[in-house]
């Protein structure tokens, strides 16, 4: 780590501080830095700092000749580790997904602080929405990540099996993967449950045609959330088909009835709840596996 390499390195633009206490090599580019704020925020600089041949009259790491030379690291992850301590920073939406897997690499290799990792796990559930969730499964496991994995396999299981390709699978994992097929099935089959077996309406002390309203509401539900969740081309999901389920014409449908099923008794048994829960679930044994058993 502190070997001084002989090819000719050339000082960074922006991070060679002229009142800088060390001279840090990464590749071809010297850093000059404030080893109090390295010490600080990594354990590993901590020690290094602590060594005799770094202290006051010795010549290691004083000089461009004798630098301390970082190695097994990219001028592109150092510098977005020491823009994050030296410089102003940036918002976290103009991190990139691999800018932000990079500090987490950085992070784990040099034993840095909670507040970086915490910093880094926020900009990534920022920004979630962005990246595919085999990518926020395949970080949270790497790096122990419990919200980032929970967040990915739950949009993981929103992905049609057949949308679900060979570097998506490579992603994630075999355990990760096998416990999405099992999920999706179920979910599937749930789905095509729900599609046509409408929910029977219960009518309210207004309504004047119990049968007419019946009848209606069954073929309303199977033309509109059957076909929606069983659309083989663009099906759609639960949340999505109720939504234009609502807008549309309900015939004999009395407007109390209507107004009672939504509020009611679709409110309380929304099956998008019960297939969340059973995403959680899967997801638990898996956190628990893959995260936090050590």
């Amino acid at each position: 780590m502190a070997d001084s390499p002989s090819e000719k390195a050339t000082r960074h633009p922006e991070f060679y501080l002229p009142r800088g206490t060390f001279i840090i090599r990464v590749e071809d580019t010297l850093y000059k830095l404030y080893h109090d704020i390295l010490a600080m925020e990594s354990r590993v600089f901590a020690d290094l700092f602590s060594l005799p041949e770094y202290g006051p009259e010795n010549k290691e790491g004083k000089t461009d000749e004798t630098p301390i030379t970082l190695q097994h690291l990219t001028v592109q992850a150092f510098d977005l580790f020491v823009e994050l301590k030296f410089a102003c920073g940036r918002s976290s939406s103009n991190y990139s997904l691999k800018e932000l897997e990079n500090l987490l690499e950085f992070h784990r290799k040099y034993d840095c602080s909670l507040r970086m990792f915490n910093f880094v796990t926020s900009c990534i559930m920022e920004k979630s929405d962005s990246c595919h969730a085999a990518e926020l499964v395949h970080l949270g496991i790497e790096y122990k990540i419990r919200t980032v994995f929970e967040k990915g396999f739950s949009r993981l299981c929103d992905i049609p099996i057949l949308e679900f390709d060979t570097s998506h699978r490579l992603l994630v994992g075999m355990d990760v993967y096998i416990s999405y097929i099992y999920t999706r099935v179920r979910l599937d089959y749930f789905i095509r449950s729900v599609a046509v077996r409408y929910p029977p309406v219960e009518h309210a002390d207004s309504c004047c045609d119990h049968q007419g309203c019946a009848e209606d509401w069954a073929a309303v539900w199977w033309n509109g959330m059957g076909r929606l969740l069983l659309d083989a081309t663009h099906p759609q999901t639960f949340a999505k088909a109720l939504a234009f389920f609502k807008r549309m014409r309900f015939g004999r449908v009395g407007k109390d009835c209507k107004k009672h099923m939504f509020s009611k008794v679709l409110h309380i048994n929304l099956p998008a709840i019960h297939s969340a829960q059973f995403v959680s679930s899967v997801g638990d044994r898996l956190v628990e596996k893959l995260i936090t058993t050590p």
